[in-house]
């Protein structure tokens, strides 16, 4: 009689471990990737998004996910490649501070979080915030790295609504990025 617990706890066991395969969140990154080596840089990004015009300053590359475009045209899920030259003197913490006092004294700019990463061995610096607009509120996630006199900067955004479930997305475009 007292092997009955043990059994039934068993194969209790059993069932959770074999159930919990079935389940999926849909916008986790999919098991296929797609691979982006263009403008001296390289990164795997999800294999359902495509490439995207990079139009903002110092923009080297961009992926977005093609099912969240808005009626604009603009896709409300993406990640943005930048590129500046380090100016001479000045180290990657003054710039970054420098960016975020002078962005967040916009009230539409909202910061959530900041903290000091590593990314593929280097240090690097993040920032999570919000953008409010008339048509969504965004959440953004800076990650700035520093590759000799060159910093870079990894932008993520999604909806605010959807921006946790994007982390995987987010995090495959991060933790491959390489300066070639």
């Amino acid at each position: 009689m007292k092997k009955y617990p043990f059994l039934i706890l068993l194969a209790l066991l059993c069932l959770v471990v074999s159930v919990s395969g079935c389940v999926s969140n849909q916008n986790q990154t999919n098991n296929t990737t797609s691979h982006y080596s263009q403008n001296g840089i390289s990164f795997d990004y999800p294999g359902s998004w495509n490439t995207a015009n990079a139009v903002s300053n110092n923009s080297v590359a961009a992926v977005a996910d093609p099912n969240s475009v808005a009626s604009t045209g603009e896709p409300q899920t993406f990640v943005l490649i930048q590129k500046s030259n380090a100016t001479a003197g000045s180290d990657m913490q003054t710039v970054y501070d420098a960016n975020y006092a002078s962005l967040f004294t916009n009230t539409s700019y909202q910061r959530v979080s900041e903290a000091n990463i590593t990314v593929n061995g280097a240090a690097a610096l993040e920032n999570v915030y919000t953008v409010n607009s008339t048509s969504a509120t965004m959440q953004m996630r800076a990650v700035w790295l520093k590759e000799n006199s060159d910093i870079y900067v990894i932008l993520c955004g999604a909806l605010q609504s959807d921006f946790s479930n994007q982390q995987n997305n987010f995090n495959l475009v991060v933790n491959s990025f390489t300066v070639q």
